[in-house]
């Protein structure tokens, strides 16, 4: 039986994305069936699919509502940019990334921050200075490695004061839902950090969680090359 509320995930990418395989309308279709209300899409230094997914929405009620976003690689590490319409480059230092997200009106999410283990963590000496900076830290990733990092992400929060969100971190089919804020409404730019503030992170992971996580850590290479090819019309995606 689902949980009374809305089921808010912060956290989504779409194919296009270099490692994600859901079309944003398939991203779109699988939150629906898993029961998410609202979803952030938040492809990797990229907009279009968030942008396209949020025009599926507008024109179709069935499908849950779209937070656009976009996860930005920076000289620290990773931080996610939400409720941005522009797209912001990769490759900026952490606190110009965090000045072109405020410069859009957006706000900032700080996804899986001591997950030392993935690629796109921020970095250890950048951590508490990420936090500060975030309007919301993500204290639940369905992508994580470890359960310390789940833990260690929970103090953080505390520690900067902030929210503590969750966020699938969703690239395939299975994934999608696995981690969500179950809030009392639909979240606005203006309401989405106090809407999540009064919310409840909902997920758990167990050791078939972690096993399966560790598999997809190590395919990505593989699926970011063949991404890659398939952009250069090398092969049919």
């Amino acid at each position: 039986m689902l949980l009374p509320g809305v089921r808010l995930d912060l956290h989504n990418h779409t194919s296009f994305s270099p490692d994600g395989r859901l079309t944003p309308r398939e991203l779109l279709l699988a939150a629906a069936e898993r029961g998410i209300h609202c979803l952030a899409i938040t492809d990797h230094d990229c907009l279009e699919g968030a942008l396209e997914a949020l025009a599926l929405a507008e024109a179709d009620s069935s499908l849950p509502r779209v937070i656009p976003g976009i996860e930005i690689t920076t000289t620290e590490g990773e931080i996610i940019g939400l409720y941005v319409h522009r797209p912001i480059p990769p490759g900026l230092e952490l606190l110009e990334a965090v000045e072109r997200v405020r410069s859009q009106g957006g706000l900032v999410y700080l996804p899986h921050p001591c997950d030392r283990l993935r690629r796109g963590a921020v970095s250890k000496k950048a951590r508490m200075l990420a936090a500060s900076l975030a309007d919301i830290v993500e204290v639940l990733n369905g992508r994580a490695l470890t359960p310390r990092a789940q833990r260690k992400a929970a103090m953080l929060a505390r520690k900067a004061g902030k929210v503590c969100g969750a966020g699938s971190d969703a690239h395939v089919w299975s994934e999608v839902g696995s981690a969500f804020v179950l809030v009392e409404d639909y979240p606005t730019r203006e309401t989405l950090v106090s809407v999540v503030g009064g919310g409840i992170v909902v997920g758990t992971l167990g050791a078939m969680d972690y096993t399966v996580n560790w598999m997809f850590r190590g395919l990505a290479p593989i699926m970011r090359l063949r991404h890659e090819r398939a952009r250069s019309g090398l092969i049919d995606r």
